[in-house]
């Protein structure tokens, strides 16, 4: 889950059945060799030591297990001979970790800055032995590292998205309506279509973006106008995304609820049953709206079956080298050599993202456009690009109070983009930037 109080992770795997208290150490991974050694987690029990120097015998990140004391060995001129040291301790009712600089030459550094003797390091802070980057994670229950990476190639070492893409994987072959819910860019629809691939379903994935329908076309795009075949029918045998739910005015969730419980819904014209599987998503809690009276809980009863709660990059940052790595080695499959220095990593590292991994990716892009002629993304790149964005909010509630202007002025004006600028009091350019950053397509707004 997310404390909401200083938008960390907290891991919650109480329903594993129980446990000993321990913790994973994270390999975010390095710049300097490309990422290799990103998504390696070391289990560690409570009250250990890890000790991190530099090990010129092998060009391999290595881990050296004792009873007490346990060793990680990087092969980096820029790490020291014994360069820190993590301690983990039983604190309070769960973990505590203690990181302590053992005089290393190039220093010791937690989240950018450098650290002097030793300190208590912070759900989600990342440190950095000699150009090589780590977080630690508490661990509560029986969860294991995740081992495959069938809902995203570039894989998780994130405890709490493990356990959520665990629990999607047995659901994914039944019927159980699934509510998505996530801030904008954290990747609903791609994990839509990840539970549809793994399914087994042979149908289609379809989806019907509600955000971009009126009350009265509700019910032909879902079940068709006599001249096109709805939603439902084409979706028949695989699954239908609705798309944006909360969004919905109190009128529009009426006339969903009736149509979901039509009879068309689960009966094609002449053919008979038809058999659709529904994932919705939303960026807002749809729990709190219904509390509120502000969402029909009939509708919410009908649509969340199971509610996955999808984190955003902030409360991931373990991630970041996986992802970082996916993008570049995408990159370089098209033939287009592409390395990211330290300085441009550490700058990753220090961004909230509030448009998560849509807005990574968005300027990991355009970074890799200016890069020099080998195609190093440094940080002076990044910084060029991220002080286009000084328009974009970079707050997470602001981000979803200008894609709901966005999305009302949108179909208020039938996608166009000069009357929103104008009604939002806005540059048509930067109309053009938030619309760019949310991945909406105008036209889908014309009536």
């Amino acid at each position: 889950m997310i404390d909401s109080k200083n938008d960390t992770l907290v891991e919650d795997e109480s329903n594993d059945g129980g446990g000993a208290e321990r913790a994973w150490l994270i390999s975010i991974g390095s710049p300097e060799d490309g990422f290799a050694h990103a998504g390696r987690i070391f289990e560690l029990a409570v009250t250990q030591h890890v000790k991190f120097g530099r090990d010129d015998s092998s060009d391999e990140l290595r881990f050296f297990e004792a009873e007490i004391e346990n060793e990680v060995g990087i092969p980096y001129g820029w790490v020291s001979g014994e360069h820190a040291e993590l301690e983990v301790m039983p604190r309070g009712a769960g973990l505590g970790f203690t990181l302590r600089d053992l005089g290393s030459r190039n220093g010791t550094l937690v989240n950018g800055e450098r650290i002097s003797g030793s300190v208590k390091l912070r759900p989600g802070d990342v440190f950095e032995v000699g150009r090589s980057f780590w977080t630690v994670r508490a661990i509560r229950g029986n969860t294991q590292p995740p081992k495959a990476a069938e809902f995203d190639p570039a894989g998780t070492c994130s405890p709490h998205l493990h356990q959520l893409q665990r629990t999607l994987k047995r659901l994914a072959p039944s019927t159980v309506p699934l509510l998505l819910r996530g801030e904008t860019g954290t990747g609903k629809e791609y994990l839509a279509r990840a539970i549809h691939r793994v399914s087994g379903r042979p149908g289609p994935f379809v989806v019907a973006n509600l955000a971009a329908m009126s009350e009265n076309r509700v019910e032909a795009v879902l079940f068709g106008d006599g001249e096109r075949p709805g939603l439902f029918e084409q979706a028949d045998g695989g699954t239908l995304m609705l798309d944006e739910l909360g969004e919905l005015s109190g009128a529009v969730q009426s006339k969903l609820l009736s149509v979901l419980t039509d009879s068309r819904a689960t009966t094609g014209p002449g053919r008979g049953a038809l058999d659709v599987r529904l994932i919705a998503s939303t960026l807002q809690d749809l729990s709190q709206r219904v509390e509120a009276g502000d969402f029909r809980p009939d509708l919410y009863s009908r649509l969340a079956g199971f509610v996955a709660e999808l984190p955003p990059v902030r409360a991931r940052r373990e991630d970041l080298g996986l992802l970082c790595r996916a993008f570049i080695q995408n990159l370089q499959r098209d033939g287009r050599p592409t390395r990211l220095t330290s300085n441009a990593f550490r700058r990753i590292l220090g961004r909230a993202w509030p448009f998560n991994v849509r807005q990574l990716t968005q300027t990991m892009t355009t970074a890799s456009l200016l890069a020099s002629g080998d195609g190093t993304i440094t940080a002076d790149a990044l910084a060029e690009i991220l002080e286009q964005d000084d328009g974009l909010p970079q707050s997470p509630d602001e981000v979803r109070r200008i894609r709901a202007d966005l999305v009302r002025h949108l179909a208020k004006f039938n996608g166009d983009c000069d009357a929103i600028a104008s009604a939002m009091g806005r540059d048509p350019y930067q109309i053009q930037r938030w619309l760019e950053r949310f991945e909406m397509q105008p036209e889908t707004y014309k009536s």
